[in-house]
């Protein structure tokens, strides 16, 4: 049987017309990426959630795409959220098959975040992965809670967001914090006030967090393997689109090692907040505690053991 020769004379104009008709599709898909018209739909979609989107400077990213520069995040409280550089592209396959997903990567706290959207109206699928995001260089999570964190996060999450604010969020958050721990800052204690407190190491904190049923369940959050260990038991928040001000309801244990406890510079730490949860002891250095207020602003109190 011969093997079928290839009239190469024939076929190489072919081969080489398509492409540089593939290439010029490329970059003309490249040349006239709607960049405007993507920012001002990110600036929409902040807007419902009740952000205000600016960026400094504005590029190209990949093949198609555009890339934010100096990025702000505003909200009404005025807690603005610096991000270095943020990368918008739509992947070519996509846009082939009539889906408008926008992949997103971007630059915060020394740490990156990526994810991947629909620009398309109605249920949302959003993909996200942290890698490397120092707490201790943000700030304004330094604000909302009051007090001075440390630890660098990675984590996952696989989320459907509902249509409109009636509907339910779905799906699972993972996150790791290793060298987790506070740097200082102050809580306030029912029957002790305002508690200064001092620097500790948490270890490695572990968050696994289920959406369903219009909650938000904490099916494991602990931190061990430091000078606090942490627990969190029947945790959970109720879902509305503004999470900052989910209700949070639920307890959790705290215990503190006797090598922290026994410290000089510690003592007094120690000494307050053992008279002030007192009624709360459940062995020697451990607490429990009742966890309410909001997802974004929580707050503790004496439970029994």
């Amino acid at each position: 049987m011969r093997a079928m020769k290839i009239d190469w004379s024939t076929w190489k104009p072919r081969l080489l017309y398509a492409a540089f008709f593939a290439v010029a599709l490329l970059l003309t898909l490249r040349w006239t990426f709607p960049s405007g018209a993507v920012l001002e739909r990110l600036a929409l979609e902040a807007a419902g959630r009740g952000w205000q989107l600016e960026a400094a400077d504005t590029g190209t990213a990949g093949l198609i795409g555009i890339s934010l520069r100096e990025v702000t995040l505003k909200d009404k409280a005025g807690l603005s959220i610096p991000i270095e550089r943020v990368d918008l592209t739509m992947p070519l396959w996509s846009l082939l098959t009539g889906h408008r997903r926008v992949a997103v990567e971007a630059w915060i706290y020394d740490g990156r975040i990526k994810g991947a959207f629909d620009l398309a109206s109605g249920p949302q699928e959003v993909r996200a992965s942290v890698d490397g995001v120092d707490l201790a260089l943000a700030l304004p999570l330094r604000m909302a809670l009051g007090v001075d964190l440390a630890g660098v996060v990675t984590g996952s999450a696989d989320v459907q967001l509902p249509a409109d604010e009636k509907g339910k969020a779905e799906g699972r958050v993972s996150l790791q914090v290793k060298e987790a721990g506070l740097t200082g800052g102050k809580v306030n204690v029912p029957g002790a006030g305002a508690l200064t407190l001092p620097a500790a190491k948490f270890g490695e904190l572990v968050v696994e967090l289920v959406l369903k049923d219009g909650k938000g369940t904490f099916e494991k959050l602990g931190a061990s393997g430091g000078d606090v260990e942490l627990t969190g038991e029947g945790l959970y928040f109720a879902w509305q689109p503004r999470l900052e001000f989910a209700p949070l309801f639920g307890r959790a244990r705290i215990k503190l090692a006797p090598a922290f406890a026994a410290r000089a510079e510690n003592r007094g730490f120690a000494s307050l907040l053992d008279a002030a949860l007192s009624g709360a002891r459940a062995g020697e250095g451990t607490y429990g505690l009742q966890v309410f207020g909001t997802l974004g602003h929580p707050q503790v109190r004496a439970a029994g053991p």
